[in-house]
């Protein structure tokens, strides 16, 4: 690519979840090297031991509803779960972003799952997730999945049960988002 410097160190975020526990020196080295790369190129940085990447982007403000956030990380389409489209990338195509500030999408097939009523007691977003890992498997390879339902069902699945739902979805899809 021979870029040699970031576009804009503002559409950056690095957080290190991966391997922490690792304290060899090559692990060590490695975690030092992006941490002086991100300050070098004034990228916001969080080290290891700070927390989950995708939860540290909704945190700390990263990712909200209405918004995109892309990430090297498979969990990204959780940020569905506040209503901001998350869609996982692979490490070169970051490289790409960082270098140029622009990439292009193909816009996925939509498969619109609308619930209805409300959860009965001890029902989780979890066991939801579960379901439909059971009763959609290939049919939504590689699609945006977009959780609806009336202004009463949406309001009984609160955002942490909705972020929850998100991140446990086993399917190969681009996305998925709640809406309400």
């Amino acid at each position: 690519m021979g870029a040699t410097q970031v576009r804009n160190p503002r559409q950056i975020v690095f957080t290190l979840d991966h391997d922490i526990q690792n304290t060899s020196d090559a692990n060590l080295k490695k975690y030092q090297q992006i941490k002086t790369f991100a300050e070098k190129h004034s990228i916001d940085h969080f080290p290891p031991g700070r927390g989950i990447g995708h939860q540290i982007m909704v945190e700390e403000g990263y990712a909200w509803p209405g918004t995109m956030c892309v990430a090297s990380d498979s969990h990204s389409n959780h940020y569905g779960g506040i209503g901001c489209l998350g869609s996982p990338l692979v490490r070169t195509d970051a490289a790409s972003i960082w270098a140029t500030s622009r990439t292009w999408w193909q816009i996925p097939p939509v498969a619109r799952v609308n619930f209805t009523g409300t959860l009965p007691p001890g029902v989780t977003a979890k066991d939801i997730a579960v379901a439909l890992n059971i009763f959609f498997k290939s049919d939504v390879l590689n699609h945006a999945i977009e959780f609806t339902g009336s202004e009463e069902t949406m309001a009984s699945l609160p955002v942490d049960s909705r972020y929850n739902l998100n991140s446990k979805l086993v399917w190969k899809i681009k996305t998925n988002f709640s809406a309400d």
